[in-house]
């Protein structure tokens, strides 16, 4: 047949190389494998962008949340006659920063703390709050010196000191003394900032059997003089009754004794005749 060749089939051009083209793609294939291509290329930079901020966040270390602070059980506070309680409700919220797993920031101490006035209390601080500027920051040793100067006024203080300057033990017992002593040391100052002092203060406040027994024992610790006072007083105590046990008693059932008034008869002079 003319225009044929040997070997070859009709219907394919004599292309020299024998070999058919590869079949076109299926139809979608192309987009198919684009979009794995973007979702690699997306899971490749979340992965690089992760690694970032791991190493970014070693850099900056944690720091202890309100949720953090909670779970210490802070105490809440309310207005107090009672100036000791306002400064015990400091050292304890302080006692409770120190319990954190990790640290809190100083502004975080003071906004957190804040979050635990109520009433009154509550109060007191927004209206502070409200004259401050609206960028201040509130430190904690600021929240503590303003908690202190409206809660603990100096004219409070200076009462409360005079009361341990001229505090005695009078009627009260050793532990009642012991106690009113260790409440007022608070306000003393430098007047009772050594044990030596507060031993010289207690010793003075004692009653004056108390302290013609205990001046020849000389003790290193307050706490052992107030220990020794307290056993001392009751050492004293046991020997009043002890006397008491010994004295006669009077029975109930014996007659009262009666006494006898005897009237003396007035010897008068005669009279003489007119």
């Amino acid at each position: 047949m003319v225009g044929a060749t040997r070997g070859t089939q009709s219907g394919f051009a004599a292309s020299g190389s024998g070999t058919p083209p590869p079949p076109p793609p299926p139809p979608g294939f192309t987009k198919v494998f684009a979009a794995q291509t973007e979702l690699f290329r997306q899971f490749v930079q979340g992965q690089q962008f992760q690694q970032q901020q791991d190493g970014h966040n070693v850099h900056q270390p944690q720091t202890a949340g309100y949720l953090d602070f909670l779970k210490m059980q802070p105490p809440l506070f309310h207005v107090t006659v009672e100036p000791l309680d306002a400064d015990a409700w400091i050292h304890t919220i302080e006692s409770k920063f120190s319990l954190l797993e990790v640290p809190c920031s100083d502004a975080n101490k003071a906004h957190f703390a804040t979050q635990q006035l109520h009433g009154t209390a509550r109060l007191w601080w927004d209206h502070y709050n409200v004259m401050l500027p609206a960028d201040h920051i509130v430190t904690w040793d600021e929240f503590k010196n303003t908690f202190r100067a409206h809660h603990i006024p100096e004219g409070l203080m200076e009462r409360k000191l005079n009361e341990f300057l001229g505090l005695t033990q009078r009627t009260r017992t050793v532990i009642q003394y012991v106690q009113a002593f260790n409440d007022l040391c608070h306000y003393t100052g430098h007047h009772a900032d050594t044990d030596a002092k507060k031993r010289d203060h207690f010793r003075r406040g004692l009653c004056t059997k108390l302290k013609d027994h205990l001046n020849p024992i000389k003790v290193d610790i307050y706490y052992e003089l107030a220990n020794l006072a307290i056993t001392q007083e009751d050492c004293i105590m046991a020997h009043r009754a002890k006397k008491k046990i010994k004295a006669p008693a009077v029975s109930a059932s014996a007659p009262p004794q009666r006494y006898l008034l005897v009237q003396h008869a007035t010897h008068q002079a005669p009279q003489k005749a007119p």
